[in-house]
């Protein structure tokens, strides 16, 4: 692919330092300079939508190989800095000396178009919510599958389906003990995608403004005394101080009617601080006023913000539950 362009390839195994990259890859472009990049592999869709959301390395520069990279996705990759190459041609590389962008390419007609079976359905929009309960609460995977349909807002046989499919791919094996997670940093990565795609505007009530900023405080208590649970970035300073939040999530069963009159709260769905989205799973966590900590993340990685993204890979290195996942 690049051999044309007078550019060679050679390859390693990724070091322990740098396992969320698949492999390493150096490239010779002779007198224009040589260059070594950790490289991520997608062999499944990629969109925009994917190319915003998809846990990535920090390092960089980080070089993404996919089947197809169409214009939107090549967009938000290039505004996170990561170049890429794909199988119909498309190339965005550059270093001292070099640079290369090449786009426009379509995939092949003749080509069948590759599909990522492994799991599939545990990344649909209900497979997200049942997925979701299984990242959030210790134990839920090894619950009577009534439980777990319970806890995600999901049908019985919703969770028979996503519970095969962990299984068939690895991400849930089957003990004399029990069910148990496996990969489970990996499948966060995965959800967190998924998420963002398939379900997270979906939850969107809608945006506010507050007339008064110093009553904001007098809201989030009348709020959480109501049953709503903190998301978003305002929950991601509840984990990282460092983070200062310039929104405020909240997810609900309902718009607030009464609260938006009586801290009059203006509608504005393009430029509101103030977040509500529903809440679609039932599972209680006691004297918690937080939402999950596998969505707090998922929020910050979905929310396009690269300050955001900065502190959500920061909650994954401090948050006692994403830890433990990441270490399953």
């Amino acid at each position: 692919m690049l051999a044309k362009w007078g550019i060679s390839v050679s390859g390693e195994p990724a070091r322990a330092d740098e396992a969320k990259a698949d492999l390493v890859l150096t490239l010779d472009a002779g007198a224009r300079g040589v260059t070594r990049y950790p490289v991520v592999v997608k062999l499944t869709r990629l969109d925009g939508q994917y190319a915003t959301a998809m846990a990535l390395p920090a390092e960089r520069p980080l070089l993404l190989l996919a089947p197809h990279v169409p214009d939107a996705a090549a967009d938000a990759l290039s505004a996170r800095d990561v170049q890429f190459v794909d199988g119909a041609g498309n190339v965005r590389l550059g270093w001292d000396g070099m640079s290369l962008d090449v786009r426009g390419y379509r995939p092949r007609a003749t080509e069948a178009r590759r599909k990522d079976p492994t799991a599939s359905r545990a990344f649909t929009r209900s497979g997200v919510m049942v997925v979701f309960a299984l990242l959030s609460w210790p134990g839920m995977v090894a619950r009577p599958v009534r439980e777990i349909a319970f806890a995600s807002g999901t049908a019985v046989g919703t969770v028979h389906a996503v519970m095969s499919a962990l299984i068939d791919a690895g991400y849930v094996y089957e003990s004399d003990a029990g069910l148990g997670l496996n990969r489970a940093g990996e499948l966060l990565d995965r959800w967190a995608e998924a998420y963002a795609v398939r379900l997270a505007r979906k939850l969107e009530l809608g945006a506010f403004a507050i007339t008064d900023p110093e009553r904001l405080s007098d809201l989030e208590r009348s709020l959480l005394g109501g049953g709503a649970l903190v998301g978003g970035e305002l929950a991601g300073s509840r984990i990282d101080a460092n983070l200062r939040p310039a929104t405020a999530t909240f997810y609900v069963d309902e718009i607030p009617g009464e609260l938006i009159a009586r801290f009059r709260l203006r509608r504005d769905d393009a430029g509101g601080t103030i977040h509500f989205r529903r809440r679609f799973w039932k599972q209680q966590s006691p004297g918690a006023d937080v939402v999950p900590s596998p969505l707090v993340y998922a929020d910050l990685v979905s929310s396009g913000d690269p300050r955001q993204r900065e502190h959500a890979e920061r909650i994954r290195r401090v948050d006692d539950r994403l830890v433990e996942l990441d270490r399953s």
